[in-house]
């Protein structure tokens, strides 16, 4: 495989990211016990969320059980789980106007559609101590379960393929992602691949501002990235045709933020609604030591990082302080007020200085927003648009 020049850019356009974990709100959003009679075992042959597979054009089966299951499901939980709700976790999207409808923003919720589905983020947490809301009604949870195993029958199990793979998930089209690396391996938690993704014809997909991220401790080293587009319903990938990244060796300090390539990639084999998954000819976390470059991403506007920026970052300290690994790994807040200068530099190579508006650590936590992360101001614009003009101005005497 021929190779391009190594990569190695601290390009400062991130984010946020807490780690593989989802946190819920603590606002009560339960109801009653509600009839609801649902069942995967239905006589019709689709599988998971798929129009066509094998045997052509068939009924779907996984969206005709999830309406199904959507009046009870916003009933109990949309008081809280919906756009501009008070949990941090609005996966309902917007039940009323469809913009997001719930089965968009659920089927691409990190954690919710898993091979496993017991093991799916929207079971577990719900059921543990975690869940500070109202318990799920039986009828719920049944129905939940139906649904959640005949959408796992359409995710390929990758973890015997050859290459590095991410399993298959499906991307927030015209929307902010970021697709956690977790899978690849215990050092890889925290890490995450980001980008814009944009549906151009019905058979053309956009990816734009492809990024990746390391975490604080671990620098990381992929080759030839290759992503595959599922169609719905099938555990048949199709790769990219053209192989858009086959000479890209990417290497990446511990602390560091780089394009994967050139940042963007057209994929011609799209199908609406599909999955994706991203694999590379090999996958390296690196400095397993922990050692981190002080001079990754220095900060030139310290002092106007501790005025305005480090107060409004205290409430990120429930996953940022070191408590959660892979929160902390991703951005290292544990020093926020005794090593200002340490923290500063984690979260400076976190934010767009040409475009601050445009920083991740904006876009993940804007509660109107489509994109997933665990802190959202329990759905408060007013504080979150505070946090946001605060830190704007350091971002801004950075820049200068």
């Amino acid at each position: 495989m021929a190779s391009l020049p190594t990569l190695n850019l601290a390009r400062s356009a991130a984010m946020l990211l807490a780690g593989v974990g989802l946190a819920w709100s603590d606002a009560g959003c339960g109801t009653e016990d509600s009839p609801l009679l649902l069942s995967s075992s239905s006589t019709t042959t689709s599988v998971g969320s798929g129009g066509a597979g094998g045997g052509g054009a068939v009924a779907n089966q996984g969206k005709e059980l999830f309406d199904a299951l959507e009046p009870i499901l916003v009933k109990e939980c949309g008081p809280c789980h919906t756009t501009g709700g008070p949990a941090d976790t609005p996966f309902l999207g917007d039940p009323d106007s469809k913009m997001p409808d719930p089965y968009t923003t659920m089927t691409s919720w990190p954690g919710f559609l898993v091979k496993s589905s017991a093991k799916s983020r929207l079971l577990t947490h719900s059921s543990s101590v975690e869940h500070k809301g109202t318990k799920p009604s039986d009828a719920l949870v049944g129905a939940l379960e139906a649904w959640l195993t005949e959408e796992a029958k359409a995710i390929k199990d990758v973890s015997k393929e050859e290459m590095p793979t991410i399993p298959p998930f499906k991307p927030i089209v015209l929307g902010f992602n970021a697709v956690y690396l977790g899978a690849l391996g215990e050092n890889f938690d925290g890490m995450a691949v980001t980008f814009l993704a944009e549906e151009l014809t019905p058979s053309t997909l956009s990816l734009t501002e492809i990024e990746v991220h390391p975490t604080s401790k671990f620098g990381v080293k992929l080759t030839h990235p290759l992503f595959t587009v599922f169609p719905s319903g099938s555990v048949d990938g199709d790769p990219d045709p053209v192989d858009s990244f086959s000479n890209v060796i990417l290497e990446l300090a511990a602390g560091q933020a780089g394009l994967l390539g050139p940042g963007l990639v057209v994929l011609a084999n799209w199908k609406p609604n599909a999955r994706l998954s991203l694999a590379f000819e090999t996958a390296l976390a690196v400095d397993p030591n922990g050692t981190v470059d002080p001079n990754a991403t220095p900060c030139t506007a310290l002092d106007s990082f501790k005025t305005n920026a480090a107060p409004k970052f205290t409430p990120c300290f429930a996953c940022h302080n070191g408590a959660d690994g892979a929160a902390n790994g991703a951005v290292d807040m544990s020093e926020l007020m005794s090593n200002p200068g340490h923290a500063c530099g984690q979260i400076l190579n976190r934010v767009n200085q040409m475009s601050p508006a445009k920083s991740q650590l904006f876009v993940t936590t804007n509660p109107s927003g489509a994109a997933t992360h665990p802190f959202k101001f329990g759905g408060s614009a007013a504080n979150y648009n505070a946090f946001k003009s605060s830190v704007t101005l350091w971002i801004n005497d950075e820049a200068k």
